[in-house]
């Protein structure tokens, strides 16, 4: 590892005690690490991230995101890389939960919505027409989650940038052409949002399921908490890291005052009667 590195190039507002460093070089592999898959290797307080033609990520204790960026790579490649995989690892390492969902929260709600799903699922066009409602943006792609003093679930604001495909930037009435891509070959644009000024409850949980249609199930027990375990940001981080048993007693903790429901999506609902739909539900809950 050189010794010197240049000042942060970037930061992450939910995590603001992180050091996020630009270095000259990082190792081909960490000793001791498990694989995680092809790119990805760790121990319990490191986690290596290589992705060719762009550069590589070491997280390091849940404080420290060194990058060493490859000949060519741009800053906006590099920042898009550093809060997905890399930004996991961190939340992991420090025993708190990455979700992989948009959190928005309600007008005039005291509670935020994360909305999963597997890619294609409408996320980001629901997002989206959220947000043209009124709802706030908390994160996207990411969502650290944390317990307060009393055990109470907390979402963090992420970086205040919204991943949209195309129709989606136009349900806001965005020129797609006027944002900047995401990167070229996945079609998506970057819209700014409004960020949060810090951490907001987290009382729901919503699955966008591709493999039913129209109805909306809640979700207890066993249930509950696999769908919710299905949901967490690059999951195989943790066995990598040796950190079964804590994250087990976090997800337990959290599916016990988490409301986790799951919506059919297989019929295509129009993002009109999807908004509708979500906005019903979180009213019946009352949060």
């Amino acid at each position: 590892m050189p010794a010197s590195s240049t000042p942060p190039i970037t930061s992450c507002p939910d995590l603001p005690d992180v050091d996020i460093r630009r270095v000259e070089a990082l190792p081909d592999h960490l000793a001791g690490a498990v694989p995680v898959n092809g790119f990805v290797e760790a121990t319990a307080d490191r986690l290596l991230v290589r992705m060719p033609g762009i550069g590589r990520f070491l997280a390091e204790e849940g404080r420290r995101l060194l990058i060493a960026g490859e000949a060519g790579a741009s800053d906006a490649d590099l920042d898009y890389f550093a809060v997905r995989t890399p930004l996991a690892g961190l939340i992991h390492q420090r025993g708190e939960l990455p979700l992989h969902a948009a959190c928005l929260l309600p007008p005039g709600g005291k509670a935020a919505v994360a909305i999963s799903g597997a890619s294609g699922a409408g996320k980001s066009t629901l997002a989206a027409m959220l947000l043209g409602r009124g709802w706030r943006f908390v994160a996207d792609e990411v969502v650290r989650v944390t317990l307060d003093g009393r055990g109470r679930p907390l979402a963090w604001p992420g970086t205040p940038i919204v991943a949209l495909w195309p129709d989606a930037a136009r349900m806001l009435g965005i020129t797609p052409t006027e944002l900047p891509m995401a990167r070229p070959q996945h079609g998506r644009v970057l819209h700014q949002a409004m960020p949060m000024s810090g951490p907001v409850a987290l009382g729901h949980v919503v699955l966008l399921d591709l493999h039913r249609a129209g109805d909306t199930d809640v979700l207890s027990g066993v249930d509950r908490l696999e769908t919710l375990a299905a949901e967490v940001f690059r999951p195989r981080q943790v066995r990598a890291m040796g950190r079964q048993a804590a994250h087990m007693a976090m997800m337990t903790r959290l599916a016990a005052q988490l409301q986790v429901w799951r919506v059919g999506v297989a019929h295509r609902p129009s993002p009109d009667e999807l908004c509708d739909r979500l906005a019903a539900r979180v009213a019946e809950a009352g949060r």
